[in-house]
């Protein structure tokens, strides 16, 4: 069991296994799910330390790819099965006592079209953001895969936990009526709309995954690919503020992601760190 514990595992075992005990105490179906998710992770993690190497490294990385998108989808079901109270008053309230309001609504008054349009590109960039760096590391620089990976699922371990300790729906939804000014804009906007409408869970807003993600994507990018770095950080920053004038999030939400990022990055530097010393002990050996 010991080796759900090792990076890049960790904490995402920690969820698979916190969500599959919870929905077994409710007797819910969906313990079967996560439950053979905990053991593939287990087996995987019991093959790289018999066999270590870089397959073996990508096998575990790329079933965490696959058991990332498989549980955000299960958790549509999953956590209204476990937790059916939602936390967006609590959230609103937070951010009240921050800044008076939440975002969402002191940013109702520079809503535009053309804002809406390119805030809307802006929160859609996430999606070619997180595919091509789940993928970039199998095909080049291999020597950063598990590196990248440890600190990518620390963010979605704990953000999902995060998920099942306070879900909420966002204020779009839970608080539509604060809003007097439609968000409208072009073809982007309505794309935008269309896979949020039919992909949110309605239960994904606290940490902010955008931002947690994209934040820790950004911040590997300045340790690793300082060029990438320049490229990335005018649209993850739009990114960032997309997430609260689209009305999805609340300044807590944001904030929390970013604690998430810092912390993952240091688990990946970490990994790295302990990576090297294991190379250097082979090669003495």
């Amino acid at each position: 069991m010991k080796r759900l514990l090792d990076p890049p595992l960790r904490y995402f075992s920690v969820y698979l296994a916190v969500i599959a005990a919870a929905e077994a105490l409710r007797l819910s179906n969906w313990a079967v799910l996560f439950g053979v998710m905990l053991v593939m992770m287990l087996w995987l993690g019991n093959r790289y330390a018999s066999r270590p190497g870089w397959r073996s490294m990508a096998a575990i990385c790329a079933f965490l790819a696959i058991g990332m998108n498989v549980s955000y989808q299960a958790m549509a079901g999953a956590i209204p099965a476990v937790r059916a109270t939602r936390f967006d008053a609590q959230l609103l309230a937070i951010d009240r006592l921050l800044m008076g309001e939440t975002p969402a609504v002191l940013l109702e008054r520079v809503t535009s079209p053309v804002l809406t349009e390119l805030f809307s590109f802006c929160y859609f960039f996430f999606m070619p953001l997180l595919f091509v760096s789940l993928v970039r590391y199998f095909f080049r620089q291999r020597e950063l895969l598990g590196e990248f990976y440890t600190g990518l699922f620390t963010v979605y371990g704990l953000g999902f936990l995060g998920y099942l300790l306070l879900p909420a729906a966002g204020p779009w939804l839970a608080h539509a009526g604060m809003f007097s000014v439609p968000l409208s804009g072009g073809p982007i906007t309505l794309a935008n709309q269309a896979m949020v409408e039919h992909g949110s869970i309605r239960v994904d807003v606290w940490p902010s995954l955008h931002c947690a993600v994209s934040a820790y994507i950004l911040g590997f990018a300045w340790r690793h690919h300082r060029r990438e770095f320049l490229f990335l950080v005018v649209p993850v920053t739009g990114l960032w503020v997309s997430t609260m004038y689209l009305r999805y999030h609340y300044l807590i939400d944001v904030l929390s992601g970013f604690a998430l990022a810092v912390f993952a990055l240091c688990e990946a530097r970490r990994y790295s760190r302990y990576a090297m010393k294991e190379a250097a002990y082979v090669t003495a050996a």
